[in-house]
């Protein structure tokens, strides 16, 4: 699925300028994505598409995520630094950093990397026309390249 992502953040400027799902599914087969990888993207997008806009200036500098015992067991600790780190450095908020938790808990347990995370946070900031710190957009979209230096 990350190959998708990576394909729809270099080849649509946003998320808006996307063609429709059904559109988009057949230019995704026709490029040669697996047909799981094509619709597990297309059901992102489509939250994505239904949830309400973010505002991304909506930081709680003071708030503190406590993960249950489930997700702790599910997410690696690398995850959940990377997650940390991001929102506590206000390149995401609240509520896409909990739609990249959510998108992660319902991935197979061997896709949940931290290059996956940081693939869903791209995801997630495109979608909302949202642009972290230059050097965190560098880390991040190393994630698209098989590249991560991000500990």
């Amino acid at each position: 699925m990350a190959e998708v992502i990576a394909f729809l953040i270099k080849h649509f400027h946003d998320f808006d300028a996307c063609p429709p799902p059904s559109d988009l599914g057949q230019i995704l087969e026709d490029i040669g994505f697996d047909d799981i990888e094509i619709g597990h993207a297309l059901m992102l997008l489509e939250v994505l598409a239904n949830s309400p806009s973010v505002s991304t200036t909506q930081y709680r500098s003071d708030a503190l995520r406590v993960y249950c015992p489930e997700e702790l067991e599910a997410l690696p600790q690398e995850v959940v630094d990377l997650l940390y780190f991001l929102d506590k450095a206000q390149a995401i908020n609240g509520e896409q950093r909990e739609f990249v938790v959510h998108a992660l808990l319902h991935m197979p347990p061997e896709e949940i990397t931290v290059d996956m995370a940081k693939v869903l946070t791209l995801l997630i900031l495109w979608a909302h026309k949202s642009e972290p710190p230059i050097l965190i957009g560098d880390e991040l979209m190393m994630a698209l390249h098989g590249k991560s230096i991000m500990h």
